[in-house]
């Protein structure tokens, strides 16, 4: 199944792993493929310090 997530979603589920979208988004041997805009690249990118200290990576 393809599905198209959204810059929302992606931060949402690295933000809150333990969450119903971030099992399902992260999990390694998924079956679905994800889809994405270049835009969610350089939000990450933009955004990586915030996520990290927020995330605690």
């Amino acid at each position: 199944m393809r599905i198209v997530v959204d810059t929302n979603i992606a931060f949402s589920a690295i933000l809150n792993t333990k969450s119903k979208i971030a099992m399902i988004l992260l999990q390694p041997k998924n079956t679905l493929n994800f889809y994405s805009t270049e835009q969610l690249a350089s939000e990450l990118e933009e955004h990586k310090e915030k996520i990290k200290s927020i995330s605690k990576y």
